[in-house]
């Protein structure tokens, strides 16, 4: 059974969270250093990942289009760091296969900051992933109905974030199904009886 409360929750509305790996040892530490220390040259390395992931994962069921989880970019707005990691891997995708989000504006956006959920406690993401629902919008539902959408995150710790933005995708966009995929998960803790 999955620890994850999300998993048993009847309002999740994600199909599935794929994780490229654990939030632990090198991974997380080029993530803390791409997001936090400001090593930009990171989102290339972090791109074609996800590349190399997307060649050996979805080739069977590809996506219909890929979005990033997005970051508020308004004024006094933080480093959009997953959109710039998915640009990094249109730019290496050298056939074009994948269809990334690169667009603008792009498919979902993040219209006002929103708390920060970085390094908070599980009970405090929740509340963040709810306030993000309020903060979403399709600019095109055109850009997404029908489609199967995957949704790209540097780090899942709860899943309520990427929950937030598949609801919005599915009610406002009108997408036929919604999938995360993230660099990290962190572990998971066993739920107690």
């Amino acid at each position: 059974m999955c620890p994850n409360e999300l998993c048993h929750s009847s309002r999740r509305r994600i199909s599935k969270i794929h994780a490229i790996g654990y939030q632990s040892g090198p991974l997380r530490g080029a993530i803390n250093s791409y997001k936090y220390r400001g090593t930009r040259s990171w989102s290339v390395v972090l791109g074609r990942l996800l590349l190399a992931w997307l060649e050996e994962t979805m080739t069977v069921d590809p996506p219909g289009l890929i979005v990033a989880n997005p970051g508020y970019c308004g004024p006094g707005g933080d480093f959009a760091h997953a959109e710039a990691v998915l640009r990094a891997a249109a730019v290496a995708d050298a056939g074009h296969r994948w269809p990334f989000d690169t667009g603008s504006p792009a498919a979902v956006v993040k219209v006002r900051r929103t708390l920060k959920s970085a390094d908070s406690q599980a009970w405090s993401k929740r509340v963040t992933g709810n306030e993000l629902r309020t903060a979403l919008r399709i600019p095109d539902p055109a850009r997404t109905a029908g489609k199967f959408t995957l949704v790209y995150d540097d780090v899942c710790t709860t899943g309520t974030q990427l929950n937030a933005v598949a609801t919005r995708l599915l009610d406002d966009g009108r997408a036929a199904r919604v999938e995360a995929v993230v660099l990290a998960r962190a572990p998971w803790l066993a739920r107690r009886a």
